[in-house]
């Protein structure tokens, strides 16, 4: 997939988004705090104090986020039983379109929740990919544990679900890895489950870049360095969620998203470098055959995941963390939750970069719906060009990086439909679409044992659904005419009755 030139020079420091042109929009917000702090004067912050870390903070943030309709607070938890007031943990960042497009520098409101894709896919066709800068100091520094000192438990690890059978700090995280053939650093989020105090696990699904690092150093009978930010830019969380192409560290792309480059120090035991103004850091080191049973944990599909099975884990070096330190966390559970949104928004718009770079026009819209989660259900929006257009469509969309893994349904429709309204989708594919000739099943696809329904060998099979009015009818005129409102008498009667439609 075609990317954006790198370049290394720094941009002018960015001012607040409210003060810049519609067109000139960049990352305004600075480090998760001051995230914070906008998502609280946005009204979609909840503070709750005195939260048990064994289950409440998880089930509470289950229950404000499974019937909010997309209008979930992110919640602070603070005054945790059993530690001293400032050591917080911060859930569901993600559960609101508003809060995804302040952390992409985005506008905040839409008319369609897939214009929000449609933004962002648009940012990323100018944009020129920035490397951090090592800076000599941060406030990640402030507190800095080493040998007997080590323990992650000082912080309010959570148990997120009821039938978890241990405490995870990696939830909501970004672990760093270095490919060991070349100045790569990939930021991915992997779930770590908590042994001891000095020992996390770090569970990474086969083709992962995180994954392919640690098989090759494997490979080799060498260890793995590890670097784990459990608190950190929710930017940075974001893009260690999406899939960005390989090679491309999320440093230099979310560099170019800011506009200037990532502050970054050297960790002091891996060399890598870490976001400046982390939360939490721990660092550490992942030896061949050495392992411990992993899980059971309340997955993104909303099923506890796969059996528990031998997998590596880290020994701990080192623990950074700042004064008053934010433990962010993700627990995934039955959808709708914030992982759905996340995960399906950065996921959308590499779905539509690939269906660009494959050449193929009058790409209009691409959202993977909520409720499926990620890309489990992708609809996407054309202008039928030509025979055979949609089904172009379905297969690359099933089969590039970015809806590759773990998918299982992929509908397209036509211009007419709003991809991201799962209403007008499940019309067209009642009204548009035939049994038997407008499927296409892929069989033996990239699957894991997240999937309840996954086959031996972590496959799955996958279905394709062209949802469009077939092309040669539709080229004559000849499918049926729509009850709907023109355009034109739309826009009459916004203009006369605006005080009614204001509201809708």
């Amino acid at each position: 997939m075609a990317r954006p030139e790198k370049v290394s020079a720094a941009q002018p420091q960015a001012v607040r988004q409210a003060h810049r042109p519609e067109g000139n929009r960049r990352v305004a917000y600075r480090g998760l705090r001051d995230w914070i702090e906008q998502v609280d004067k946005m009204g979609e912050l909840r503070r709750i104090n005195g939260a048990h870390w064994d289950r409440e903070m998880g089930a509470t943030t289950q229950m404000l986020t499974e019937s909010s309709k997309g209008k979930a607070p992110a919640i602070l938890f603070d005054e945790v039983p059993g530690y001293a007031k400032g050591f917080r943990t911060l859930y569901g960042q993600f559960s609101s379109i508003k809060r995804v497009a302040l952390t992409l520098g985005l506008p905040l409101e839409y008319e369609r929740k897939v214009d929000i894709v449609k933004a962002y896919h648009e940012r990323m066709q100018n944009m020129k990919v920035i490397k951090p800068k090592f800076v000599k100091s941060g406030p990640v520094l402030d507190q800095v544990l080493e040998g007997a000192d080590v323990d992650v438990l000082k912080f309010p690890v959570p148990i997120h679900h009821e039938l978890d059978q241990a405490r995870y700090i990696g939830t909501a995280d970004l672990v760093i890895t270095k490919d060991p053939d070349s100045d790569w650093y990939n930021l991915g989020a992997y779930r770590c489950q908590v042994y001891d105090g000095k020992t996390v696990g770090c569970q990474i699904t086969e083709g992962k870049h995180g994954r392919i690092h640690r098989d090759k150093y494997f490979e080799r009978g060498q260890s793995m360095k590890v670097a784990v930010v459990c608190g950190q830019d929710p930017l940075l969380y974001m893009l260690s969620a999406s899939p960005l192409p390989r090679g491309v560290s999320e440093y230099d792309f979310a560099g170019g998203l800011r506009g200037e480059p990532v502050e970054v120090v050297k960790g002091p035991y891996t060399g890598f470098p870490i976001p400046a103004d982390a939360e939490i850091v721990i660092e550490g080191e992942a030896v061949p055959g050495h392992v411990k049973p992993e899980g059971p944990f309340g997955e993104w599909m909303g099923y506890y995941s796969d059996d528990v099975v031998p997998r590596p884990y880290i020994d701990v070096k080192t623990v950074l963390y700042r004064d008053n330190p934010i433990l962010t966390c993700a627990p995934q559970h039955k959808p709708v939750d914030e992982t759905g949104l996340l995960k399906g928004i950065g996921g959308a718009a590499e779905i539509w970069q690939a269906l660009e770079a494959c050449g193929l026009p009058e790409i209009l819209g691409v959202w993977n719906h909520e409720g499926a989660p990620a890309t489990r259900f992708t609809a996407i929006q054309i202008r039928q060009r030509y025979p055979g257009h949609a089904r172009n469509v379905l297969h690359v969309a099933a089969n590039c990086a970015a809806g590759a893994y773990n998918g299982k349904w992929t509908v397209v429709v036509d211009e007419d439909i709003d991809c991201s309204d799962l209403d007008q989708v499940l019309w067209a594919m009642s009204t548009r679409f035939d049994p038997v000739t407008d499927i296409d099943i892929i069989q033996k696809a990239w699957s894991s044992g997240r999937d309840p329904m996954f086959l031996p060998g972590n496959f799955n099979n996958r279905i394709l659904i062209d949802a469009c009015i077939p092309y040669d009818r539709k080229a004559k005129g000849k499918f049926s005419t729509v009850v709907d409102v023109s355009p034109e008498l739309r826009a009459k009667l916004k203009a006369k009755f605006a005080k009614i439609f204001a509201s809708t």
